[in-house]
């Protein structure tokens, strides 16, 4: 049975979509198998992989609205599986919110979910429907932060909102980590807002960081699975060794 981790932060720029698609490639190298289903109308983590979403071709907004099978809307990448998405899943926003429709991605993902070790949601920079699917489809919560800024700020409602779907809808949701990115060893406020997230999580933050690394950003832009672009790199090293801790604790 998959782990579903859903991966979010309310503030944008964190470092999350790099986090959940390159976390998803860095699995793939490890010898798992993942899916990344991509809840972010801005369809970064789609575009990441190198898919560009025509109207015609099938997204998320569509399994959604057909209820069809999710094997069907699954794309194979040279990264990951993924569900891709676009613009258009903004579209049947309003109307899930209407239905109340919290658990729909459990229930089209179930089918699926044995033939993969890892689901990764790349959940939008906001607690809106699709990220309260993915809480409620998910088993753990992986939280990026930005180590170039406080991060403890957010953190604190995010947190409540987490705990507000574990009580109310999710009782097996648990807080996997959470995750220190762009990490940069020559900034002492790097260091500080590291030992501050150490302070309030002592037991939940990753011992890995996820340092700055040009070729992370290259390889977005050339639109390349980074563990091809330059696997010997600093990116490629730091999303190893968190795939390995995830993996093995």
């Amino acid at each position: 049975m998959a782990r579903k981790i859903a991966i979010t932060n309310q503030k944008g720029g964190v470092g999350k979509t790099t986090t959940a698609v390159c976390l998803a490639a860095a699995l793939r190298a490890s010898g798992k198998k993942p899916l990344l289903v991509d809840l972010d109308s801005q369809g970064n983590a789609s575009a990441a992989v190198g898919l560009i979403i025509e109207n015609d071709e099938r997204t998320l907004k569509d399994l959604i609205l057909e209820k069809g099978q999710a094997a069907d809307y699954i794309v194979a990448t040279g990264w990951t599986d993924i569900i891709p998405s676009n613009n258009a899943l903004k579209d049947v926003e309003e109307k899930l919110v209407r239905r109340q429709a919290w658990d729909l991605l459990k229930t089209v993902l179930d089918p699926v979910e044995a033939a993969y070790d890892f689901i990764l949601f790349d959940c939008p920079p906001s607690f809106n429907v699709f990220t309260k699917n993915a809480l409620v489809a998910a088993g753990e919560v992986m939280i990026p932060v930005d180590s170039g800024f406080f991060p403890l700020l957010g953190l604190k409602q995010l947190l409540e909102e987490i705990g507000y779907v574990k009580r109310s809808l999710n009782p097996k949701l648990e807080l996997l980590g959470v995750l220190a990115c762009k990490y940069d060893r020559r900034s002492s406020l790097s260091d500080q807002t590291y030992e501050t997230l150490k302070s309030h999580f002592p037991d939940k933050l990753f011992r890995t960081v996820i340092r700055v690394n040009v070729d992370i950003v290259r390889a977005q832009i050339a639109q390349q699975n980074l563990f091809e672009y330059n696997p010997s790199s600093k990116g490629a090293e730091d999303f190893l060794a968190l795939a390995q801790e995830i993996i093995h604790g």
